[in-house]
């Protein structure tokens, strides 16, 4: 298979669209590090598949979290592809600031420290692939989760900036976003969602478009429309 020799660290792979993108990858003959902060999860998923291996990590460990990163690199032989699935979010209409704090401490802070280092990481392997999922939330207000969709915002465009930076720099690394709408998933909440996707669906309309090496892929297709809608509102508000 002609990506037997391939290597991938999926951050986020204990469930949801990560855990189904790890077994997508494997199942390419992919090599796959999969990690997230539930190793009894992680541990069940790479029973499925002797590509898959379980590495338990916390974004916001700041401490240790460059170092568990290279030592996962170096235990699977190297890397080409660093897919970042982790996030969270809340309903937070009562502006309660832990659950404020904790969102963005997850999906701004871990992000920008996850985006820094496999960047600096890939440029000195003479490049690869970095794939975020991001989110339709991030393109309009959500006013029963500010935080969440603020900080989707925030990952929209940090994204493009690191792509302009990459080809400003001259260098080889390939940068996908993926952009879902609502995804059947633990971390779906509240009514009024349509054009939900499964997980595995998800997982496939996001890494066919990281193989094809696509700047942007909505999921599903059809949220493509919805996402110049919105960005377009926007100018006029």
């Amino acid at each position: 298979m002609k990506n037997r020799n391939k290597r991938a660290i999926i951050i986020g792979a204990s469930s949801g669209i990560g855990k189904e993108m790890a077994l997508y990858f494997a199942n390419q003959g992919w090599i796959v590090a999969a990690l997230g902060r539930r190793k009894e999860l992680l541990d069940e998923l790479c029973l499925k598949s002797e590509n898959l291996h379980s590495y338990e990590i916390d974004v916001n460990d700041v401490e240790t979290l460059p170092l568990k990163l290279q030592n996962i690199v170096d235990g699977i032989g190297g890397l080409d592809l660093f897919v970042i699935s982790a996030g969270t979010g809340f309903m937070n209409d009562e502006l309660d600031f832990d659950k404020e704090q904790q969102t963005l401490k997850t999906n701004v802070e871990g992000f920008t420290r996850l985006i820094g280092w496999i960047y600096r990481a890939l440029k000195q392997h003479g490049g690869g692939q970095i794939a975020a999922i991001t989110s339709v939330s991030g393109l309009t207000e959500g006013v029963d989760g500010p935080s969440y969709s603020a900080s989707k915002a925030y990952q929209i465009n940090y994204i493009k900036t690191i792509r302009k930076m990459a080809k400003k720099e001259g260098q080889n690394i390939i940068v996908t976003e993926i952009r879902p709408g609502p995804v059947d998933t633990d971390m779906m909440k509240g009514e009024g969602h349509f054009w939900i996707t499964k997980p595995k669906q998800a997982s496939e309309l996001a890494c066919k478009a990281i193989l094809k090496q696509k700047k942007l892929q909505y999921i599903s297709r059809r949220w493509r429309m919805i996402g110049m809608l919105l960005r377009f509102l926007s100018i006029w508000e």
